[in-house]
């Protein structure tokens, strides 16, 4: 994503009120405190009280192994392979026990453009592996920059990996780490991943605002990428493909959310389970079209995206980082990384998972395409007084435009809210408890011909201690900057309102991002708007020194969905974005992607 991108509407003749607006804001804004009432969230479907006994013995399959993650069974051996990521190592286990590492930070890796071949570093820190049919080993790296590696085996019993190869992923610059790679039947990828390692070993490494996204990125047929999902506050933790590849299977570790995604279409089609879990991190695609999800506690469950519901499988494992549902060995594999162990959890005789109750046709994927409406016919009383020093009276008689048409028109975001910090932490010694900010046309959010243009604004904080931390006028350097490529311009030095909003974007499941910046004189402050359920918002604020402050936040105690106004209409579906570099790389089993698109 990047600053300059417009919003979704055609852009539109800033009238002369405008120009005054955001002197306005700076000298009129205020907010008053309040406590938010609750809105009631639907209850969750509960999975059965106590775990389906479907496993008998329970076996060490491995033990004495480095950070295990990542499992994949050889198609052709049958052997068992796993990410040691603590070592930099692949290991292969026979069904005998014997174990054999075949990948280690000194097997060559080499990257490959055009006729160009060139030796590079050797892998690093390993995490989701996965075979194609030819016995192609992708092995996904958990580190800043993660690469995708290939490594091809020989039929030659005994015989480890000679050598790796980069399959370019076009995102330069990138700091992604990727969690898990899963193959599809006619040679497609899936990549899960986000910038949290960046963000937790370096909060500027992880771009702009140092915010935590996360991504999940699609390789087709035809050796052409896609970005699907790419979602701030989030962090994918695992991707799989249904069995016949017309959805994939996606785990959020941040978030909780485990869901679908449409492939039949390049329109942006999800699913996301009313279930929230507790850091989902395995994640496996069964035959019946349910799918294994595997909470990093050990928990483990048969979720069915048909139903929404939930069946208790298995409790009190340990830690899980990833499950393998071995058919031909009727067992299922799980690695306990803390403890070093890979551990086959075998079924019962006769006994087997329930298919899906449904099919495709029954899972409730939405467009990223709904309009937001949280539009009042009244304006709010905090709002009006604001309007009104901007030259526009929304209560006045007889005026010609209506409230609800100006907001409208001006695709006008407007925020009135309670502040409560999460998971109270002492270094916050002043948090904030009360914010209030408006937003005029953020679809002139960005940069032309060398300009920086920006909507107008203001924004209020006010801290348990009073304190108010409001717009003001501050004279900067720009810097133009593109969050996925992590690229940044500068711009040049002009006066601005900070904290300046940055973008305000809405997701299909009803949620409205805000990104303010404060280019060091302020936090920056980002937004994620419920508009389902507006108590169930939140707000995380970068200091300008300090660690990152996380809020929910909620709408003032005796309030509905009428005080807060977002008018960000969407009129078509949001559609993948197609990665603008091919991959050039042609191996075993992987479509020829030498050709231009």
């Amino acid at each position: 994503m990047t600053s300059s991108v417009p919003y979704a509407r055609a852009r539109r003749t800033v009238p002369a009120w405008t120009a005054f607006f955001v002197w306005a804001l700076v000298a009129g804004w205020g907010a008053g405190p309040a406590r938010a009432d609750k809105t009631t969230q639907a209850d969750a479907p509960k999975p059965e009280r106590e775990p389906s006994k479907i496993f008998g013995k329970t076996v060490t399959a491995a033990k004495d192994l480095r950070g295990p993650d990542g499992l994949a069974l050889d198609p052709k051996t049958g052997d068992l392979y796993v990410a040691e990521e603590n070592a930099a190592a692949v290991v292969r286990i026979r069904p005998n026990g014997a174990r054999q590492v075949v990948i280690d930070g000194a097997t060559p890796v080499y990257e490959e453009e055009g006729r160009s071949r060139k030796k590079t570093t050797g892998v690093r820190s390993p995490e989701g592996i996965a075979f194609d049919g030819q016995r192609t080993l992708y092995v996904a790296e958990d580190v800043p920059g993660g690469r995708l590696i290939a490594f091809e085996f020989s039929d030659k019993p005994g015989q480890a990996s000679a050598a790796g190869t980069v399959v370019p992923i076009p995102l330069p610059n990138h700091r992604f780490a990727w969690e898990s790679v899963d193959v599809g039947l006619s040679g497609e990828l899936l990549l899960a991943g986000s910038t949290a390692e960046a963000f937790n070993h370096d909060p500027d490494a992880g771009g702009l605002l140092g915010l935590v996204r996360g991504a999940i990125l699609y390789r087709d047929a035809q050796g052409e990428w896609w970005l699907p999902l790419n979602d701030a506050l989030a962090s994918y933790s695992a991707a799989r493909f249904s069995p016949d590849g017309s959805f994939a299977f996606f785990a959020d570790e941040l978030t909780g959310d485990v869901g679908c995604l449409d492939l039949r279409t390049r329109n942006v089609r999800t699913f996301r389970s009313v279930k929230r879990f507790r850091s989902p991190e395995g994640l496996w695609a069964l035959a019946g079209g349910t799918a294994l999800v595997a909470e990093e506690n050990g928990a483990i469950y048969r979720w069915d995206p048909t139903t929404d519901t939930l069946q208790s499988i298995y409790e009190n494992f340990g830690t899980v980082e990833s499950v393998l549902w071995d058919e031909k060995g009727q067992r299922l594999l799980v690695t306990d990384d803390q403890n070093g162990l890979v551990k086959a959890l075998e079924m019962k005789l006769g006994l087997g998972f329930r298919a899906a109750i449904g099919t495709i046709l029954d899972i409730r994927f939405e467009d990223q395409s709904s309009p937001v409406e949280m539009i009042p016919e009244r304006c709010p009383a905090y709002l009006a007084k604001v309007l009104k020093l901007g030259g526009y009276d929304p209560n006045r008689e007889g005026n010609k435009t209506k409230f609800a048409d100006f907001a409208r028109k001006y695709c006008m975001v407007a925020l009135d809210a309670d502040a409560e910090l999460l998971a109270p932490d002492p270094a916050v010694a002043d948090p904030i408890q009360h914010i209030q900010f408006v937003i005029v046309a953020p679809y002139l959010i960005g940069v032309k011909e060398g300009e920086l243009i920006w909507s107008s604004s203001g924004f209020t904080a006010i801290r348990k201690s009073g304190q108010k931390l409001k717009t003001e006028l501050v004279q900067r350097q720009v810097v133009h900057g593109d969050l996925m490529e992590s690229r940044f311009t500068p711009v040049g030095g002009q006066t601005i309102a900070l904290p300046m909003p940055f973008s305000a974007r809405i997701n299909s499941d009803g949620f409205v991002t805000v990104q303010f910046m404060g280019m060091g004189s302020t936090p920056d402050f980002l937004l994620e708007l419920n508009t389902v359920d507006p108590d169930q918002s939140v707000m995380v604020v970068m200091p300008t020194e300090g660690e990152p402050e996380q809020y929910r936040i909620s709408l003032p105690a005796r309030r509905n969905r009428n005080h807060w106004v977002i008018a960000l209409e969407r009129k078509a579906p949001d559609v993948w974005r197609r990665l603008s570099l091919p991959a050039r790389w042609k191996g075993k089993g992987t479509p020829d992607t030498s050709r231009k698109p």
